[in-house]
């Protein structure tokens, strides 16, 4: 139970799983479910549903996110957590969590569909360079002011990254991952520093920062986020992640000694014959950010150099990236900086223009709903057998 002086967000973590209740098989059949579309990374699989209704107006597009449970027994606590916050966290800006139940040996989580689907799967199949300038300063604001919440609750998020930003047709951007997140109120008092290594830290590696991958008696807080903001940042503009084909070793090395990480344009990149890369080598500066030639880093650069950023934007990537927590400002800090500015408040449009020709998921999903029937004494709609995945999230 939290006291007077604990942030509305705050619970002890402990106590999940026994406060969260996963809903018992029988919910499925409120879903009529239209096709698969998506597999995460951590081997769920996301369906395309709608919810059954007497009203026709009321088809809203959702998306089902279902995990064998006997494939991932250690993650139950973790999943619980991330259901909790999705429920009891309400921000614009967050994924919420529509329903969740158990059927047999998997649990299904029910959110919105976010018909762009992430950041990543963006960059993936129409900005492998990155976007444009002012898609990044339209997407970064949200996230931030995803942030000033989630820090204002309470808890650090510890995995913003790309593949967990989602992009809706709308404009709306939403912050996702939310499993990772770590509350920095203990038993009723505000922490300066917390010490908890993430458990899937080496999936996150180029996006943690570096006091958190450090694991020392200073510890980390909230402005570790930041540092993840300004590699997001990096990744969104370069269209790949820096560090991403480093070592775990060398990693860590890169980030503590050796210069930041840079977005990619013709004032951070030199001229071709300035260039200096080996194959299967990590570049040998700062600029290309340990990202070798198997990472198609020749054709990334020829586009990088042929741009030009603001340089508000080198600013504001800078001071994310910086290596002392103290010298990176906070999240409210950042929504008041010029690049941020740059997006009005309230006006999607302008960013919004650049991905309008792209297609978005369950366009045709009226049709396909009336085309895909199952006979009600056939328990098929989530059949694995069934469905093809042919995307990763």
């Amino acid at each position: 139970m939290a006291t007077s002086d604990q942030p509305d967000g705050w619970i002890i973590e402990g106590e999940i799983a026994k406060s969260e209740p996963v809903d018992e098989a029988g919910q499925l059949d409120a879903y009529n479910i239209i096709k698969s579309f998506a597999q995460c990374f951590d081997s769920g699989i996301v369906l395309l549903a709608t919810k059954k209704s007497t009203q026709k107006s009321d088809c809203s597009l959702l998306a089902v996110r279902k995990y064998n449970l006997e494939d991932c027994r250690k993650e139950i606590c973790r999943f619980l957590k991330e259901i909790w916050l999705m429920r009891n966290l309400n921000h614009e800006n967050l994924l919420a969590c529509i329903d969740s139940f158990v059927i047999g040996h998997s649990l299904c989580i029910v959110t919105p569909l976010v018909n762009y689907g992430s950041a990543l799967d963006l960059i993936q199949t129409h900005f492998i360079n990155g976007f444009p300038e002012i898609v990044i300063a339209g997407i970064l604001r949200d996230v931030l002011q995803a942030l000033v919440y989630l820090h204002s609750k309470g808890y650090i998020h510890r995995s913003v990254k790309a593949s967990h930003i989602l992009i809706s047709s709308k404009g709306q951007v939403l912050l996702t991952g939310l499993r990772d997140a770590y509350c920095i109120v203990e038993k009723g008092r505000w922490q300066t520093a917390v010490f908890d290594y993430p458990i899937d830290a080496e999936q996150n590696f180029c996006w943690l920062s570096p006091e958190v991958l450090q694991q020392n008696l200073r510890g980390y807080c909230e402005k570790s986020d930041i540092y993840s903001v300004g590699i997001t940042a990096c990744e969104l503009a370069n269209g790949i992640a820096p560090f991403v084909d480093l070592p775990s070793t060398q990693l860590l090395i890169n980030k503590l000694n050796g210069p930041p990480p840079q977005i990619w344009d013709c004032t951070t990149v030199p001229p071709p014959e300035h260039r200096i890369i080996l194959p299967n080598q990590p570049a040998d500066s700062g600029v290309f950010d340990g990202v070798t030639a198997c990472s198609n880093i020749d054709a990334r650069l020829e586009a990088a150099y042929q741009r030009t950023f603001s340089r508000s934007f080198h600013r504001f990537t800078m001071l994310c990236v910086q290596l002392d927590p103290g010298l990176r400002p906070g999240s409210t800090q950042l929504l008041k900086h010029p690049f941020i500015q740059s997006i009005r408040k309230g006006s999607i449009a302008n960013w919004l223009e650049c991905l309008t020709c792209i297609p978005t998921i369950g366009k045709n999903a009226e049709l396909e709903s009336a085309a895909y029937s199952i006979p009600d004494d056939e328990d098929q709609r989530f059949s694995d057998d069934s469905m093809t995945w042919d995307f990763y999230d």
